[in-house]
């Protein structure tokens, strides 16, 4: 299971844009959006998608038919060799795309003066909905031109969620978890066995309790504890809000490194 620790304060953000929006329109008028599930949608990426589907059944199939009467380490080594093939297909056809729209985020915010431009799931009030005009640059024929000029400094800040997962006390915070509900699970299904449907429910209501409290125990410390670094970083840089580095497109200032410092 992959724990998101960030995900407590990424709902703090989106609280307090709910809770204060006359406050910040005037603040966040230079802060963009995109719908990128509509670039996404796009017939490109819906080819690409095809492409890249068909071309996964086949390389399943082909890995299938490679592994019969191989030894296991033999057997690891061909599965290592198939996802490279699947990682390089996914590149082949995606990368290009990407960049493109990328570029055309890009441009557009440029164009409108845009300090950043992030994920519109986030947004629940405020910002510029760019997408529309991605959509229409990312059409256009030819090469799309990429602004000239760099993003001007955020009030946005983004950490990078990956690199706190992959942080010592992270990993091991994790793994606790994960065994505690492994645990829980074994001793639920012994529990359930020949009972009634009534008391399975019972258990299951049981087991998912447990299962919260540990969270609490195992997860909910840390997460305190980087709430804390990155509403200490967010001061110390003047931010307005920090958001999970997946939810930003374009532009923001990257405070990951202080949040990191911090929680070391």
């Amino acid at each position: 299971m992959h724990i998101r620790f960030i995900s407590a304060i990424a709902v703090a953000i989106v609280a307090a844009l709910a809770l204060a929006p006359q406050a910040l329109a005037v603040d966040i008028n230079d802060i963009g959006f995109v719908d990128q599930s509509a670039i996404g949608a796009l017939p490109a990426f819906a080819s690409a998608q095809v492409q890249f589907s068909q071309f996964r059944d086949q390389t399943a199939r082909d890995f299938q038919a490679a592994i019969k009467g191989k030894s296991q380490a033999d057997q690891q080594r061909i599965y290592g060799d198939f996802n490279q093939k699947l990682a390089a297909k996914q590149h082949e056809l995606f990368d290009p795309l990407l960049s493109r729209a990328q570029t055309a985020i890009a441009l557009v915010a440029a164009q409108k003066s845009m300090s950043v431009v992030v994920d519109k799931q986030i947004v629940i009030y405020g910002g510029q909905d760019i997408t529309k005009d991605v959509l229409s640059t990312i059409g256009q024929s030819g090469v799309i031109v990429p602004p000239v000029n760099t993003p001007p400094p955020s009030e946005v800040g983004y950490v990078d969620q990956t690199q706190i997962d992959q942080l010592p006390k992270a990993k091991a915070a994790a793994q606790a978890f994960a065994q505690a509900r492994q645990q829980l699970g074994q001793q639920m299904q012994t529990q359930m066995a020949g009972k009634s449907q009534s008391d399975q429910a019972t258990i299951v209501a049981q087991f998912n309790a447990k299962l919260k409290d540990e969270q609490k125990k195992d997860i909910q410390p840390l997460n305190d504890e980087i709430e804390k670094a990155v509403s200490d970083v967010a001061r110390k840089h003047k931010l307005l809000l920090v958001i999970d580095q997946a939810d930003r497109v374009y532009g923001g200032t990257d405070v990951t490194a202080d949040v990191l410092s911090s929680l070391k």
